[in-house]
């Protein structure tokens, strides 16, 4: 099986729906966190090859930090999934060498397809 994957999303359906389209795209979810913290704790013990973040946590965090903090510690980039997406989150997260950026609502195919480019960027990042 291919690459392992952090899943940080405080809705849990979406987090399980994100778990189904990883998996179709042939990887594992290693882990789900639904904060920063949890993301960071989760890192501490295992290294996912990337993560998916929302931009919007629970408990008020912020996946712009949780993916700042994710990199910085770590060497984690995320793929990134959002209704927020204007062009002051674009400009923060471009700061970030994201995998992507998928809008919410996404279609199935679309995440497919930036799971499995994220995977081969970080696998071979030419």
């Amino acid at each position: 099986m291919g690459s392992e994957v952090l899943i940080v999303e405080d809705q849990v359906l979406i987090a399980l729906h994100l778990q189904d389209l990883v998996e179709e795209a042939g990887h594992r979810v290693g882990a789900m966190a639904h904060d920063a913290a949890e993301a960071l704790a989760v890192t501490a013990r295992q290294r996912p090859a990337f993560a998916i973040m929302d931009l919007r946590l629970a408990r008020g965090s912020s996946g712009i930090d949780a993916a700042r903090d994710l990199f910085a510690k770590h060497g984690i980039r995320c793929l990134f999934v959002s209704a927020n997406i204007d062009d002051e989150v674009r400009r923060k997260v471009a700061e970030l060498q994201p995998l992507g950026f998928i809008g919410k609502p996404f279609l199935a195919a679309e995440v497919i397809a930036a799971v499995q480019t994220a995977a081969r960027t970080v696998i071979d990042p030419r």
